[in-house]
Parts: structure tokens; C-alpha cells; sequence
């Protein structure tokens, strides 16, 4: 094996070494779940917002939230709270 092709297995390998390192090092997070929770996520648009919105339906909380990500503070919004358990006692039953 010639040295350019040493020089370069042993540039990937520092490569690969540095993405590896990379990845491990990167924070993560746990989030709490409850074995008798089910969620929904809907995409969705607003006129005037460019990020887009997600709503959240569980089931559990009977609530739906509306949520979007800001860009410049780099975390979820929550934009609305609904009760659907509330909003559902508002409809007439005829």
C-alpha cells in the first residue's frame, strides 16, 4: 500500500473519528410519558406564520394545543389551549 493511500485512510478515519464524537457529545433529553397517554400531531399552516403550526390532540388531557417554532429563541411556542372536553358540553345535542 503506497502512502497517499495511507494518508488518506488514516484522514477518514479522523473524520469519521470527529463525527463520531460529535454525535456522542451532542445533549440529550428524556420527556416523560405515561403508558395510558395517546397523542395526535397534525401539520398545518396560518396565513403570516412561515414555520407552520402542530397541533397536539391528547387524549388523556382531552386538550388540543397549537404550537410553532420560533426561529429566533430556538424553541416551541405554544400559541393556544383548547379543553375539547369543555368545547364538546358547548354543542347543542338535538
Amino acid at each position: 500500500m503506497n502512502t497517499t493511500s495511507k494518508q488518506g485512510l488514516i484522514t477518514l478515519n479522523i473524520a469519521l473519528l470527529a463525527v463520531l464524537a460529535a454525535v456522542s457529545l451532542v445533549p440529550t433529553t428524556d420527556a416523560y410519558i405515561s403508558s395510558n397517554d395517546t397523542y395526535v400531531a397534525v401539520p398545518g399552516t396560518l396565513n403570516g406564520l412561515q414555520s407552520g403550526v402542530v397541533y397536539i390532540a391528547s387524549t388523556s388531557n382531552r386538550a388540543v394545543l397549537a404550537t410553532t417554532w420560533d426561529r429566533n429563541k430556538k424553541k416551541i411556542i405554544i400559541m393556544a389551549a383548547r379543553s375539547i372536553e369543555r368545547d364538546a358540553q358547548g354543542i347543542s345535542k338535538e
